[in-house]
């Protein structure tokens, strides 16, 4: 699984007042194991019904994305993750 976490925005240097540039994310790789299907319905911030296309599993201690980013599982699905569980023994996205 594929994903680039959040940069930073431009800001301000708040001791010098100098401008200082955007930090782009980080491309981030693990692996995983993708179980296309669901039953679930997510509804996005626009209250739109979204079906549940798959569950991803995880090991657990694995950095996960954040919910609405997007994800690439190569080969399998690209979108974005409607719901994370991080459990003690394995971890899940919903998506």
């Amino acid at each position: 699984m594929n994903w680039v976490t959040a940069g930073t925005p431009a800001g301000e240097d708040p001791t010098t007042g100098y401008p200082l540039p955007p930090i782009p994310g980080e491309p981030k790789s693990v692996s995983c194991r993708f179980h296309l299907g669901g039953t679930r319905i997510f509804k996005n911030q626009d209250s739109v019904e979204v079906n549940q296309i798959g569950r991803i599993r995880l090991d657990a201690g694995i950095e996960l994305p954040d919910v609405g980013q997007m994800i690439e599982v190569v080969g399998q699905f690209t979108g974005k993750v409607q719901d994370v569980y991080r459990g003690q023994l394995s971890s899940r996205i919903d998506v």
